[in-house]
């Protein structure tokens, strides 16, 4: 296949999921309590070029490597001069000349993305190979002589390597604060830190939302659509007529304790997934690590969203004019086809 089509046609449909992303951000602009999603795209693998008639690629290593090595607190940066680091993806193995990557908790090194606070997220990331094909695992603290031993030398027939394009990786959320906007209203609930409400459908399913914009309904605090807000104990029951909810999440009414809400944050956020109507579910087969919130229940205030419509827009710009480069690349590879049949054939 013609590769400049290829990637002018990846870099299209990656483009195009992009779009539906931004576009959902600023449908959203003023829902409260809406946390941005972010688009994370890489390139395909990085495939080995040889030479024609070439022999078969074998693995070889060496200490000829000259590596350049940085370390920025818990992220790495490395490059190799001769040789490359081989990464494991989903698509096969890519051989790439720099690496930024970071230990997981089991010590292996692969690479990372953030989704809005300082931590590091290495959920279905790549792992870095070693000359045998597994992955590196820290050993002694020695990070750079370890990348010395894993260099992959290439064979002399090969003249560099060639990627396909860029893939659409996967949509992270983005759970940064926004603005506390006050109503005044009795059950309007903001967390002014990173945490949750618990909340319960009819069928007995536990949700996380952080839209604190609930109502009572037969005596109960519920969400807009219905679902059960948690307390410590249960659902909490409003009975009275004055109701003042606490900073601990102590609900009072009528002076009396009516329970304390369930609120708490994730030490696995990264896991959540929208399900819709402002709740989040744990992906399949993932248990939330529940911690304690830390913050504050705020009564009579609402938190917006933390999407930011000059900085969406302008991406969406710079989107739109890189959709109109791949629109060229793709006319002109199409064009220097029709040359090579209509005329070269000629000749």
């Amino acid at each position: 296949m013609n590769r400049g089509l290829y990637i002018g046609a990846t870099s299209l449909l990656a483009n195009e999921k992009r779009m539906e992303v931004l576009s959902n951000n600023l449908a959203n602009i003023n829902t409260t309590a809406y946390k941005k999603d972010i688009s994370l795209v890489e390139s395909f693998a990085e495939r080995l070029l040889s030479k024609i008639n070439g022999t078969s690629l074998n693995t070889t290593l060496g200490n000829q490597s000259n590596i350049t090595y940085q370390v920025n607190g818990q992220t790495y940066i490395a490059r190799t001069d001769n040789g490359y680091f081989t990464i494991s993806t989903p698509e096969g193995n890519s051989y790439v000349k720099e690496v930024r990557f970071t230990i997981d908790e089991d010590g292996f090194l692969r690479t990372y993305y953030r989704d809005g606070r300082d931590d590091l997220n290495t959920d279905n990331e790549n792992y870095i190979l070693d000359g045998n094909g597994n992955p590196l695992q820290a050993q002694g603290g020695d990070i750079q002589g370890l990348l010395e031993t894993s260099i992959y030398y290439p064979s002399a027939y090969v003249i560099g390597t060639m990627s396909a394009g860029v893939n659409f990786k996967k949509v992270v959320t983005d759970f940064t604060q926004g603005e506390l906007i006050e109503t005044g209203g009795t059950y309007d609930l903001a967390l002014n830190q990173s945490g949750f409400f618990k909340v319960m459908d009819e069928d007995g399913n536990t949700y996380y939302t952080r839209d604190g914009s609930f109502v009572v309904a037969e005596n109960q605090l519920v969400t807009a659509n219905g679902e059960i807000v948690q307390g410590l104990n249960g659902p909490i029951y409003i009975n009275g007529n004055t109701v003042s909810i606490l900073e601990n999440g102590q609900v009072l009414v009528d002076g009396n304790i009516a329970g304390t809400l369930d609120v708490v944050d994730l030490e696995n956020r990264e896991f959540l997934r929208k399900i819709g109507d402002n709740l989040y579910s744990m992906a399949e087969g993932v248990e939330p690590e529940e911690v304690p919130y830390e913050g504050k229940v705020l009564q009579g205030y609402l938190e917006g969203s933390n999407v930011n419509a000059i900085d969406e827009m302008v991406e969406m710009i710079s989107l739109l004019r890189e959709f109109e480069t791949s629109q060229k690349l793709i006319r002109m590879q199409d064009e220097m086809l029709e040359k090579a049949v209509n005329e070269i054939g000629r000749i």
